[in-house]
């Protein structure tokens, strides 16, 4: 059993693993970004807007434009209808918003003239400790 334990371990020094490699791990101890929501001055710069579609009149198309300085995760909407009703929906995969970057989302089942509001849950990333939303695909390790 020792022999089957030290022969994996000289596999992977042999194939250029080790401790200080640069990849994600499962049992890496701390994150260097957290998704965290956003604050409201934060959320006055993502800009929200929604329609239907052309081709039906129960489908509400959300427009989110990201105006932050790191991407964005739209988790997903809420619409509040006229008669009391909510319609909710969660975006999977979510819905990414690039830096500067417009996308959209879709929410079946409103039906148009009947949406009294709605609203969208993004959420960006930070470094604990930072103020300002980053983008943790550029730089994941923080170095």
């Amino acid at each position: 059993m020792k022999h089957a334990i030290f022969a994996v371990l000289c596999g992977l020094l042999l194939a250029g693993v080790s401790p200080h490699s640069y990849a994600w791990t499962p049992f890496e101890r701390k994150a260097v970004y957290e998704e965290v929501q956003l604050t409201p001055s934060e959320q006055q710069k993502v800009q929200q807007a929604a329609g239907w579609a052309k081709q039906s009149d129960t489908e509400l198309l959300i427009e989110v434009k990201n105006g932050l300085p790191g991407p964005l995760a739209c988790h997903g909407a809420t619409v509040h209808l006229l008669g009391g009703a909510t319609v909710s929906k969660s975006f999977l995969p979510r819905l990414y918003v690039p830096t500067a970057a417009t996308r959209q989302g879709a929410v079946g089942g409103v039906k148009k003239g009947q949406m009294k509001d709605f609203s969208v849950t993004c959420m960006c990333w930070k470094k604990p400790g930072d103020s300002v939303c980053g983008n943790p695909s550029t730089n994941p390790n923080g170095k």
